[in-house]
């Protein structure tokens, strides 16, 4: 489908675009209530009112070639934001953001992560470190596509993708950081965490999910070095049988230790602490926040943020808090995310304050080309 604004059966004006995770579907919202949803194909009534175009292109990167696509509005040379995604296996096609963005003054660049669309590779088996290389590469790509200014690339990044973008910031010349669900928190940290919080919800009590997290601590502290694979083996032994390792990820008949490949892609993907990146990061940006998140704990990771930002120097911050919402933003009075407020919307302003925040800074104006 065409990524754009459309009037939909009701009148509205909704933006909409592909998503694609897991499987295709279109992602719109409604920027009046913020109200948006999931369709498995675009509707017949629905009419297009503005169109984005994309201009799709790939970027050999360190670690094999990446599938790229620039979306835009029109001809002007304008701020450019990259989107980046959190640990999952989305494609460049990352739903209403795109037509957001790009319909507001901001082209947008999205890519295929790792191992789907047109990426090589595994995004399971990459940490913070090998995907700031990636978006490295595709900012480099941009410095000689005409309509982008190249002196106003930022970013935006989802959940895992806070853990990246940083690094971007401290390796390229970055205009602007948007961060959604942003961790601060060290990987590991940040994963007993998320076991602390979804394993009450999955029904198990807390001694069976203290069991759990000293399994994975065991793991972690073996893989990173701290630890040793004696110690992880003969906890894994008293668990191999419990139902909840599934949900880590994580399987019965699993080597102890693991084979090499295996332990250097876990070293990657889960050994990594952002507090020396955080306390050097000065470019403007916004951090967006629900206060019920059970992915990163918005308690802690919030104002470390801030803290490690001041540390640094940084002179233009804008914090969010979102009193009823989840990780994803969306309203909630648990914060998880099978148990959204119905009808499904994201906080009030969500759009508008991102669009805003921008327009304050003059990104949203194009630029007269050198």
């Amino acid at each position: 489908m065409i990524p754009g604004l459309y009037n939909d059966q009701n009148g509205r004006s909704v933006y909409a675009a592909l998503d694609v995770e897991d499987g295709a579907a279109v992602n719109w919202i409604d920027p009046g209530n913020q109200h948006d949803g999931v369709l498995p194909a675009l509707p017949k009534t629905w009419r297009l009112q503005r169109q984005v175009y994309e201009k799709p292109f790939t970027v050999e990167a360190p670690q094999g070639r990446l599938g790229v696509s620039l979306y835009y509005a029109d001809r002007e040379r304008r701020a450019t934001v990259i989107l980046i995604h959190g640990n999952d296996n989305e494609t460049r096609d990352m739903g209403y953001l795109i037509p957001i963005f790009a319909l507001n003054g901001v082209n947008v660049v999205s890519y295929d992560q790792r191992g789907t669309g047109e990426s090589t590779g595994s995004w399971r088996e990459n940490g913070p470190e090998q995907r700031a290389s990636d978006v490295n590469a595709i900012y480099d790509a941009l410095q000689r596509e005409q309509l982008v200014d190249a002196k106003r690339i930022g970013l935006w990044a989802f959940s895992n993708g806070g853990w990246t973008a940083p690094i971007v910031s401290l390796q390229r010349r970055v205009a602007f950081m948007m961060l959604v669900g942003a961790p601060a928190s060290s990987i590991a940290n940040n994963i007993y965490y998320e076991i602390r919080q979804e394993g009450p919800h999955r029904g198990f009590d807390r001694a069976t999910t203290e069991q759990a997290v000293t399994t994975m601590r065991a793991l972690l502290d073996a893989v990173a070095g701290t630890g040793s694979w004696e110690n992880a083996a003969r906890q894994y032994d008293l668990v191999r049988n419990q139902p909840w390792l599934a949900a880590l990820n994580l399987s019965p008949t699993m080597r102890i230790p693991p084979p090499r490949q295996r332990i250097d892609a876990l070293l990657r993907a889960d050994i990594y602490d952002p507090a020396q990146t955080l306390a050097r990061v000065t470019v403007p940006t916004l951090a967006l926040y629900g206060a019920l998140d059970h992915a990163v704990d918005t308690a802690h990771d919030a104002p470390t943020l801030q803290s490690a930002f001041k540390k640094a120097g940084m002179t233009d911050f804008t914090l969010r808090i979102y009193p009823q919402a989840g990780h994803s933003l969306f309203v909630s009075q648990t914060g998880y995310s099978d148990q959204r407020s119905a009808p499904r919307r994201r906080v009030p302003g969500y759009t508008q304050t991102m669009l805003g925040w921008l327009e304050t800074r003059g990104f949203t104006k194009a630029t007269v080309p050198i």
